[in-house]
C-alpha cells in the first residue's frame, strides 16, 4: 500500500513468529505473542505495519479486493454489486480471508507486542495511538460480523481456538481503551516518527478518539440513552474541522516493489481501462434525485465517452425488472446485483473521479483513463471527517435530544461535505479546466466563440451559488416533513451522499436507520440483505468455536425490521 513498508523489513524476523499460524488461532506458534517483547525490537516499525495492515483490512488488500469497505460499499449501491450479496464476487466467505487476516493475525497482533514495549519504554504516544486502533479495529470486527473472537484471541498456543463473545461486551470494553488512549496520549513527551494519520499530532489524536467514542453511543442508540455520554463529549471536542478530519492519504507513488497510489485509482486507471462499474442508483442520486446536478457530481465520478451506450452495451434496455439502466448524459454505470456477461466496455464505462480517489476532474473531456491522470491516485480513504460527524449529531439530535439543532447540523454537514470535495486536489481540477475549450454557443450573437469551462465556474465547479441553491433545496424538503422519520430520511440522504468513499459507514447507517428508504431494489434475487457478514472461510475451517449463522444474524446494535433490501 503505502510506500513505508520498506520499514518493515528490519522486523520481519519478529513478525515472522506471530504470522506463522491461522489469524486468531494461531496453531503453529511456538511462543506466546504476548512473552515477545524483545528489546530490539522497533516500537515505530511495529506500529508502522500496524496502521498499514488496518488500512489494508477496511479500504482494500492489495492482493485483491478483500477490503472490507469495498464488500460494505457493494450492499448499499455505493459500488456495483455483481450477483447476490454473499455470491462469488461478493462478500462470500471466501471473499473475506485477508480482511480477517489483516485485523487479527497482523493489525491487533503487532499492537499486542507493541504495547508491553512501549509501556516499558514509557513511550505514550505509541500507546495512545495504538489503542485507538486497537479500539477502531475492533469496533469495525463487532460492525462486519457481530459476535467475534476477543478476550481469547492472540493468545498463541495458549487458546488455539478461541470463542467469539458478545459485541456489547466488546464494545463496552473498547470504551475504556479509548479513555486509556486519551490518558496516555495527555502525558506524551515524544511521538511516533511514522504517524500516518496526524503526523504526530497528539491532540488531533486525542479529538479522534473522542469521536470514535461519539460514533459508537450514536451507533448504540437504538438499545440504549446515551444522551449524557454524546453531550459530554461534544462538550469536549469531536472532529468538527476539516483540519482534524481522520483520513489516510495516498501518494501517486507505484513500482514493482509496492503500491501507494489510492487502489481504486490502481485498479482502474491503467492501459486496461476502469475494472469496476458505477452503481447507477448512486449516480442517479447525485445527476438527477432533486431536478438538478448535485455540485459534487463531476468530483465524484468521470465519463470516459461522449457516447450513449447501446446493442451489446446497454443489454438492459427494456428489462421491466431494471430500475435504471442507463441515466443519460453519458453515464455508464449498472443496477444493484444486475450480473450479466461483462461487455469489453473498460475504456468506455464511468469511473472513480477525482474524489476521494485521486482520479481525474470531469470536464467534459471524455478521454479514457489511463496512468498519471487526474491526481495521480493521491487520493484518501476517508475514516471519519467533519462532515460525517455533523449528520451523526444530526441524526442524534433529532432522534434522542443531543446537543444542537438537527436542522442546522443538517446544513453544516452539506456544507463541510462540500468544502471538502471543493478543496481535493484542486490542482488537478486547474489542469483539467484549462485544456478543455467549450465550441461555439448558436444563441449567441458571437460566431466561433470559444471558452473554457473555467469561464462558466457555475456549470463545472462547486461554487458559492450551487452550494447555497442545493443547501436551499434540502432545508425546504426538511421544513415541508410532517414527521421526525421523514426529516431522518433527508438527513440520511444527505450523509450517505457525503459518505463517498466509506462504505462501512453507509452500511452501518444503513442497518440502524433503514434509510435512504428509497434504495434501489436488486434487479436479480439477490438474497437476504446481510444483516451481517459471513465468518471467512478460512477461520471457520480452523476454529470450531467459530459458529455458522445466517446473513440474516443482526449485530447487537440493529434493532431495526428485517426488511431492508
Amino acid at each position: 500500500m503505502k510506500t513505508q513498508n520498506i520499514k518493515l523489513i528490519p522486523i520481519c524476523f519478529l513478525l515472522l513468529a506471530l504470522a506463522m499460524g491461522c489469524e486468531t488461532t494461531n496453531l503453529d506458534l511456538l511462543n506466546d505473542p504476548s512473552e515477545l517483547t524483545p528489546v530490539s525490537a522497533d516500537p515505530d516499525l511495529l506500529l508502522n505495519n500496524a496502521q498499514l495492515r488496518f488500512v489494508a483490512a477496511i479500504a482494500y488488500n492489495e492482493d485483491n479486493e478483500d477490503g472490507l469497505n469495498v464488500r460494505a460499499a457493494e450492499t448499499v449501491r455505493m459500488q456495483h454489486l455483481f450477483g447476490n450479496y454473499s455470491g462469488p464476487f461478493a462478500a462470500s466467505n471466501g471473499a473475506l480471508n485477508d480482511a480477517w487476516k489483516d485485523l487479527y493475525r497482523e493489525t491487533l497482533q503487532d499492537i499486542n507486542v507493541l504495547l508491553p514495549i512501549a509501556e516499558e519504554r514509557d513511550l505514550q504516544g505509541h500507546i495512545g495511538i495504538a489503542k485507538i486502533i486497537k479500539a477502531f479495529a475492533f469496533v469495525t470486527l463487532v460492525d462486519i460480523w457481530g459476535d467475534v473472537p476477543y478476550s481469547e484471541a492472540l493468545q498463541g498456543s495458549a487458546v488455539i481456538a478461541p470463542n467469539v463473545e458478545d459485541g456489547q461486551v466488546i464494545y463496552n470494553d473498547m470504551l475504556v481503551v479509548l479513555d486509556e488512549a486519551i490518558a496516555a496520549l495527555n502525558n506524551a513527551s515524544i511521538m511516533p516518527a511514522d504517524d500516518l494519520f496526524y503526523a504526530g499530532d497528539a491532540s488531533k489524536w486525542i479529538t479522534a478518539a473522542r469521536t470514535l467514542k461519539f460514533k459508537m453511543y450514536a451507533q448504540m442508540r437504538l438499545i440504549g440513552n446515551f444522551q449524557s455520554e454524546i453531550n459530554t463529549l461534544i462538550s469536549q471536542g469531536i472532529i468538527d474541522d476539516a483540519s482534524e478530519d481522520l483520513e489516510f492519504k495516498y501518494s501517486t507513488v507505484s513500482s514493482a516493489t509496492g503500491e501507494s497510489r489510492h487502489p481504486y485509482y490502481a485498479l482502474c486507471y491503467d492501459s486496461d481501462g476502469a475494472d469496476d462499474f458505477m452503481n447507477n442508483y448512486y449516480m442517479y442520486l447525485l445527476k438527477d434525485d432533486k431536478g438538478f446536478n448535485d455540485p459534487r457530481l463531476r468530483y465524484y465520478f468521470y465519463r470516459q465517452t461522449p457516447t450513449a451506450p447501446e446493442g451489446d452495451f446497454l443489454d438492459c434496455e427494456g428489462d421491466a425488472v431494471i430500475n435504471f439502466c442507463y441515466i443519460g448524459d453519458f453515464y455508464w454505470g449498472r443496477d444493484h446485483g444486475y450480473d450479466a456477461g461483462v461487455d469489453p466496455d473498460q475504456l468506455l464505462r464511468t469511473t472513480y473521479g477525482l474524489y476521494p480517489v485521486g482520479g481525474a476532474y470531469d470536464g467534459d473531456d471524455f478521454k479514457p483513463v489511463t496512468n498519471n491522470v487526474g491526481a495521480g491516485g493521491a487520493g484518501i480513504f476517508p475514516f471519519m471527517l467533519s462532515s460525517y460527524v455533523k449528520f451523526l449529531m444530526a441524526e442524534s439530535a433529532l432522534t434522542i435530544g443531543t446537543t444542537g439543532n438537527p436542522r442546522t447540523l443538517l446544513e453544516e454537514g452539506i456544507r463541510a461535505s462540500m468544502d471538502k470535495v471543493a478543496n481535493f486536489q484542486s490542482s488537478a481540477i486547474t489542469a483539467s479546466l484549462s485544456n478543455i475549450l467549450i465550441p461555439d454557443d448558436p444563441d449567441t450573437e458571437d460566431v466561433n466563440e470559444e471558452v473554457t469551462v473555467g469561464d462558466r465556474p457555475e456549470e463545472y465547479l462547486i461554487t458559492t451559488d450551487n452550494v447555497n441553491n442545493y443547501v436551499d433545496y434540502v432545508l425546504d424538503a426538511y421544513d415541508a416533513a410532517t414527521s421526525d422519520e421523514e426529516r431522518l430520511d433527508i438527513i440520511m440522504k444527505e450523509y450517505y451522499i457525503a459518505l463517498w468513499g466509506n462504505g462501512i459507514e453507509a452500511y452501518n447507517m444503513y442497518r440502524r436507520t433503514s434509510m435512504p428508504s428509497d434504495m434501489s431494489d436488486p434487479v436479480i434475487e439477490a438474497g437476504s440483505f446481510m444483516r451481517s457478514f459471513l465468518y471467512p472461510a478460512a477461520e471457520s475451517a480452523t476454529n470450531p468455536n467459530i459458529p455458522e449463522k445466517p446473513v440474516t444474524t443482526k449485530v447487537f446494535w440493529d434493532t431495526n425490521p428485517d426488511n431492508l433490501k
